[in-house]
């Protein structure tokens, strides 16, 4: 049987595809929301933009506290993702998160003019073509 959170969530991920697919705008919107969780699937990309639009950074409860060693603030909400065994896992925002004195700092990738030259130097040779990046 089919946990009822995860067809609720596929049906979410429906209408937010509609929404997105349907105007210049939502589509932007969403590209933002990716290309700052850039290591999720487009799949968890899509549910944690309509969740909230706004993530910056996400990562597991065990990554936040462990890793990173920073507190998950009480009452935050999770972001259900499927666990593609049938389940749901939780992930949680920058946003959620507070620091301690041991906290590891958290630095969001941004192309700026200090990388652009090297960025593009990857995409040239991975792709083979002469790369413009416009900030």
């Amino acid at each position: 049987m089919k946990c009822p959170k995860l067809t609720i969530m596929y049906k979410l991920a429906a209408q937010t595809s509609r929404e997105i697919a349907a105007d210049a705008e939502n589509w932007r919107s969403f590209l933002q929301t990716a290309s700052t969780v850039y290591k999720y699937g487009f799949y968890d990309q899509l549910m944690i933009y309509t969740q909230r639009p706004d993530a910056t950074a996400c990562a597991s409860f065990e990554l936040w506290t462990n890793t990173m060693r920073r507190y998950v603030r009480r009452g935050a909400r999770g972001i259900a993702l499927p666990d593609g065994a049938g389940a749901v896992r939780y992930v949680f925002d920058v946003a959620d998160t507070g620091a301690r004195k041991s906290s590891r700092e958290v630095k969001t990738w941004v192309l700026d003019e200090n990388n652009r030259e090297a960025v593009a130097h990857a995409l040239e040779t991975q792709y083979g073509s002469a790369a413009k990046l416009g900030i």
